[in-house]
């Protein structure tokens, strides 16, 4: 007997298990977004099942939990990183308020006070000098950081997360703190950042009170804008919020980088081995977690390989535009099971979930990876079919393991407004 039923994002998700055994072969349930046909020697959903989603009531930051405090005056910062997220309290902080408290927060969350135009950099020109604290302190202001650390590679395994604050002292405007507009750093093509395997590499978040808020409305803000050049990231590992933060929501995530509002640049960086918990719903981005971003991410000549999570082994994408380019997506892996009614399992190279987000993967190279629910190369949901994917001139090939994909990409789960646009590409 075959059935079917719908899940969260209106699939008609059809149990083959009794047919395959009856049949004495193995068979892929394939499900097509709305309008798509389902692929050849798929199983197709019964009679009177609905394959375009229904009605959207929630999305997955809708079910977060809420991470800023609630003080209570002044400006009225309202969090909500998808347009039909549930609302957070309202952080209201006081001309009077206190400073951020050191509580179990990396370093007392203290910015050095240098505006975030200052040049620093890390080292004195021996590996010695480059250390996990010199560059906590370099990144927490802001600014323009390089190395000098010698002329061969050097690994810096980070002791705590590194961050960087939203006002040079981390503190309210309203107190003292000038506002971080960027952070840009730079390894020169010699520096890898290593979490060690224990912990999150890097974390920002415009909404995290101990960095103090910008504006009324922290979830616009796209303020700082961090970008990252010639760095190698490894070994990071998120299982959660870092020690002493909120978080960035969502179901967390991001083994190297996890970032909340704010803009991302990332050129010319490599991000290897980095993981973050193996089963959730909606958390994920073994290598990068970006939530709630009004500006694109902007990724090119980057490589991601053997990066792991629950969805989004390399990346994932809540309510964020991205665009990709230049880069090569290998060998990484969602590990979840159940889909997003489940543990997850969905983007073995890319997660994107949200609203009216856009993506951009352009001479882009994703082949390799693995999920074993959709999308084991893209996983792309758009709630109220308004977010589109374009693939320009780009390689989507041999990713493997997905239950469900939209015909005729195996490497894809697609729902957004219209087909996915693609030109000049090979997709599987």
């Amino acid at each position: 007997m075959t059935t079917a039923r719908l899940d969260r994002y209106g699939r008609a998700v059809v149990r083959v298990r009794e047919l395959a055994m009856a049949a004495g072969v193995a068979l892929a349930v394939v499900v097509g977004a709305a309008g798509s046909t389902p692929g050849a020697g798929s199983a197709a959903a019964p009679r009177g099942a609905t394959q375009a989603g229904p009605t959207v009531t929630a999305t997955p930051a809708a079910r977060r939990t809420a991470s800023a405090p609630t003080p209570t005056t002044a400006p009225t910062p309202t969090p909500t990183p998808t347009a039909t997220a549930t609302a957070e309290p309202t952080p209201t902080p006081t001309a009077a308020a206190p400073g951020p408290a050191a509580g179990p927060g990396p370093s007392a969350v203290r910015g050095d006070g240098a505006p975030d135009g200052t040049v620093k950099v890390v080292g004195d020109g021996t590996p010695a000098s480059c250390t996990s604290q010199a560059l906590a302190t370099a990144v927490r202001s802001g600014g323009v950081i390089s190395f000098s650390c010698g002329p061969a590679p050097v690994t810096i395994v980070v002791a705590e997360t590194l961050y960087t604050c939203n006002t040079t002292t981390c503190q309210h405007p309203w107190i003292g703190g000038e506002p971080v507009t960027a952070m840009s750093l730079d390894g020169g093509g010699l520096v890898t950042l290593s979490g060690g395997g224990v912990r999150g590499i890097f974390y920002a978040n415009a909404c995290e009170e101990q960095f103090g808020w910008l504006t009324s409305a922290c979830q616009d803000d796209t303020r700082p804008h961090v970008t990252f050049r010639n760095l190698t990231f490894a070994d990071g590992n998120a299982q959660g919020a870092p020690a002493g933060f909120s978080g960035v929501g969502g179901g967390e995530g991001g083994g190297a980088i996890a970032m909340r509002a704010g803009t991302l640049t990332l050129s010319g960086v490599t991000f290897r081995n980095n993981q973050c918990m193996a089963a959730q719903s909606d958390g994920g981005g073994g290598a990068v977690r970006v939530v709630g971003m009004r500006n694109a991410v902007t990724i090119s000549g980057s490589r991601f390989e053997g990066n792991r999570c629950a969805n989004g082994g390399a990346i994932s994408s809540l309510q964020a535009p991205l665009v990709i380019t230049d880069s090569q997506i290998t060998g990484n892996a969602a590990t979840g099971h159940g889909a997003s009614d489940g543990n997850g399992g969905n983007g073995g190279g890319i997660y994107v979930d949200g609203t009216s987000q856009t993506v951009l993967v352009a001479r882009t190279t994703i082949s390799g990876n693995t999920a074993p629910e959709g999308g084991p190369g893209i996983f792309f949901v758009s709630n109220d079919r308004t977010g589109t994917l374009t693939i320009d001139a780009s390689t989507i090939t041999g990713n493997t393991g997905q239950s469900f994909f939209t015909d005729p990409y195996r490497s894809i789960f697609y729902l957004g407004n219209g087909p996915i646009g693609v030109t000049g590409s090979t997709i599987e």
